[in-house]
């Protein structure tokens, strides 16, 4: 692939709204962290298959990541708060750094992958553990 401006600026607005550092997203990724530098700063461009494990740890869609979609990267914070002040679940940037790596590693595992993982969560719930002793 050629080098993309605007594939590397969506990657970094995305990574940091998000709160993530470089190294976090190239650990998720299994790639090294120069690597996945050298994206952002459009050295180097990935391929389909790393761009869309990309686009799953921030659940958005390789068109928005290839500014196919319409939707300008700068107004994502803006969506974020107004998604804040008008919803009361909590939004995914304010998970702590541990449950955003959590979520994201969880985004790239197979489907078959996260079944386990979700029994596994369930098994380990104290609120399931208790019900379960009534």
């Amino acid at each position: 692939m050629m080098k993309n401006p605007e594939l590397a600026k969506q990657m970094r607005t995305l990574r940091t709204i998000n709160h993530f550092t470089q190294q976090q997203v190239a650990d998720i990724l299994n790639i090294d962290r120069t690597t996945y530098t050298s994206y952002e700063i459009s050295k180097n461009t990935p391929d389909i298959m790393l761009l869309d494990a990309f686009a799953k740890i921030f659940s958005v869609s390789i068109d928005f990541i290839l500014n196919i979609d319409t939707k300008n990267p700068e107004a994502l914070c803006d969506e974020a708060d107004e998604y804040e002040t008008s919803r009361s679940e909590s939004l995914v940037s304010q998970l702590n750094r541990t449950e955003r790596e959590l979520l994201a590693e969880y985004r790239v595992l197979s489907e078959a992958d996260q079944k386990k993982v979700r029994e596994m969560v369930s098994q380990c719930n104290p609120m399931k553990k208790a019900k379960a002793q009534k």
